[in-house]
C-alpha cells in the first residue's frame, strides 16, 4: 500500500489561530497504531506515512500497537507518542480526564462497523429484548456509549440492563463462552461475533443514529510545534484510504495476518471502506453532541468543552 503522497506546505490553524512556525523542520511522528486495522495502522504498517512525512522534514517511528485508545491516550499525554487513533468516544472521555488533544482527521463509511450483537441462543432479537440481561461493554468507551444510545432511542436506560464491563479481548471470551447474553462492539470484534459465533446483529450505529467514527487524534504540543507534519500526516491517511477503497484486499489481508479467519476478513470488505475527511464544521457539531450525551448520561462529570479540540484542513493556509 505504499505510495508517495505530495505534502501540500501548509499551516495549521488551531483553536482560530494559526502557529508561527510554517517551515520544514527536523521532527519525529512517533505513531501509537491500535490492534483495530484502521486507516492510521494500515498506513504505518505499510511505510505510507514515510514519504509525505519525510517532505516536510520528518520521520516515522512506531510504539507495539495498543490494543484500546485508553492506554495510547496515557501514552500521549506522556509525551510517548504524537498521534494515535480511536473512536470519538475515546477521546471525549481523555478530554474528560484532561488529556490536550486534537482530532486532525476523520473515517466516515457507512456507519455499520459497530453495532450490538446477541448470542444465538440467547432469543434476543430487538433493543427492548435485551432488558435484564448481561451486556459486556467497554465502560466510557464505544461499546457504553452503543448500548445507552441504543437503550435512550428506546426509550429505556441503562437501568434497565446489566452492564459488564470488559476489555475487547476479554469480552469476546466471555461472549463466546456464554458468560454474557449481548456485546455492544465494533470492526474485527462486531464481525467476527456474527461469522464465526453465529451472533445476532440487535442494532449497527447507523439503526440507533450513533455518532462515533474513528478519528485520528494528535497531541496539542505535536500541533503546535509541527503544524507541517500534521498537514502531511492527514494527506498520507488520504492517500492510503484511497489506496484501500480502490483494493480492498489490503484491509482483508492485515486482517487475516492479526488472526481473524478468511470469513470474517471478506465480511470485514464486505462494508464500503472508510473514507479520510477532515475534522470540520460538522464533525465539530457532532462531537458536541455526543459530549452532552455523555453529560445526560453521567459519563463525565460536566460537559466537556470539545470546541478546541478539532483542526478543520479547510482552514490551512500557504506558509
Amino acid at each position: 500500500m505504499k505510495r508517495a503522497i505530495a505534502a501540500i506546505p501548509a499551516v495549521l490553524l488551531l483553536a482560530g489561530c494559526a502557529p508561527a512556525n510554517t517551515a520544514t523542520d527536523d521532527f519525529e511522528l512517533r505513531v501509537g497504531a491500535l490492534t483495530t486495522q484502521n486507516v492510521l495502522t494500515l498506513c504505518q504498517a505499510s511505510g505510507g506515512l514515510d514519504g509525505p512525512i519525510e517532505e516536510v522534514g520528518g520521520s516515522v517511528t512506531a510504539s507495539d500497537p495498543f490494543p484500546a485508545f485508553a492506554p495510547a491516550s496515557e501514552a500521549l499525554a506522556a509525551g510517548h507518542i504524537d498521534v494515535g487513533s480511536s473512536g470519538a468516544t475515546g477521546v471525549l472521555s481523555a478530554l474528560a480526564g484532561g488529556r490536550d488533544l486534537v482530532v486532525v482527521a476523520v473515517e466516515r463509511n457507512d456507519n455499520d462497523t459497530q453495532g450490538i450483537v446477541a448470542g444465538s441462543g440467547t432469543g434476543i432479537a430487538s433493543i427492548e429484548d435485551l432488558a435484564g440481561r448481561t451486556v459486556a461493554i467497554n465502560e466510557g468507551g464505544t461499546g457504553d456509549y452503543l448500548l445507552r444510545k441504543a437503550l435512550v432511542e428506546h426509550g429505556m436506560t441503562i437501568d434497565d440492563v446489566e452492564p459488564v464491563s470488559l476489555a475487547p479481548a476479554d469480552a469476546a471470551t466471555a461472549f463466546s463462552s456464554g458468560q454474557v447474553d449481548a456485546w455492544a462492539t465494533w470492526d474485527q470484534y462486531l464481525v467476527s461475533a456474527q461469522v464465526d459465533l453465529g451472533a445476532t446483529l440487535v442494532a449497527s450505529a447507523a439503526d440507533i443514529g450513533a455518532q462515533n467514527p474513528s478519528v485520528h487524534v494528535v497531541s496539542r504540543e505535536f500541533a503546535d510545534e509541527h503544524p507541517l507534519g500534521v498537514g502531511a500526516l492527514y494527506r498520507a491517511l488520504e492517500g492510503c484510504a484511497d489506496e484501500v477503497a480502490a483494493d480492498p484486499s489490503i484491509l482483508a489481508d492485515a486482517y487475516r495476518e492479526a488472526g481473524v479467519s478468511d470469513a470474517v476478513a471478506e465480511e470485514i470488505i464486505a462494508h464500503r471502506a472508510p473514507s479520510i475527511a477532515p475534522a470540520d464544521e460538522d464533525f465539530a457539531a457532532e462531537f458536541a453532541e455526543l459530549a452532552e450525551f455523555y453529560a445526560d448520561q453521567g459519563l463525565t462529570d460536566e460537559l466537556v468543552d470539545t470546541s478546541a479540540a478539532t483542526a478543520d484542513v479547510r482552514t490551512w493556509v500557504e506558509g
